[in-house]
């Protein structure tokens, strides 16, 4: 059977080809994806795809950075936010994003050396976050600042991680509700108490 593709791309189909894939990732996740589901949903020829991406993996590198620099906007927030609004904005971008997210720190999906551009939007995420514990705390020497931003670092993905896969259990009453998701609960409620007791 003979497909007549209908839409013309005046010279801006990877763009649509990103747009598409990362739109498809955030509602459904990376597993699913496919270059033919995203030429589909392009309503171009797998042909015109593999013209702008030789694998999945180069375009997830794509997805990957974009959702790097979506991630970096979202922490970063407001100029006058700090450490403690910036790690509720991390927060906030992993529970309404997770599928964006768990692409981001799944490192084994897309190999980050192989794709210079995740590498520059990924250091700056974390660089974001040090800026801000150097702001809050301007006594702290270099290595001190580093470690303190780690350690948040850890806290901020584990909860992102954890608590995902605990989302039924958190609408649980807190009598009914395991001991563990009570206390990562607790932990996300006293997040800002966490984080000054860390100072």
């Amino acid at each position: 059977m003979n497909i007549t593709y209908q839409k013309y791309h005046h010279g801006n189909l990877r763009d649509e080809i990103l747009r598409a894939a990362y739109g498809f990732v955030k509602e459904n996740g990376y597993a699913a994806m496919s270059l033919r589901g995203i030429a589909d949903e392009c309503n171009v020829s797998a042909t015109a795809i593999y013209r702008h991406y030789e694998t999945k993996e180069h375009l997830l590198a794509d997805v990957v950075a974009k959702g790097f620099v979506e991630f970096n906007i979202s922490v970063e927030g407001k100029e006058e936010d700090d450490i403690f609004q910036r790690c509720e904005n991390y927060l906030g971008f992993a529970f309404d994003n997770y599928n964006i997210y768990d692409l981001l720190f799944s490192q084994s999906v897309v190999e980050f050396l192989k794709f210079p551009q995740i590498l520059e939007v990924a250091d700056r995420a974390f660089e974001s976050l040090l800026e801000s514990v150097k702001q809050h705390d301007k006594s702290l020497n270099d290595l001190s600042a580093s470690n303190k931003a780690i350690h948040i670092w850890s806290f901020l993905h584990g909860m992102s991680s954890i608590s995902k896969k605990m989302d039924v259990a958190f609408n649980l009453p807190d009598s009914e509700m395991p001991i563990p998701v009570r206390s990562v609960k607790r932990a996300r409620e006293n997040l800002k108490q966490f984080i000054e007791d860390l100072f």
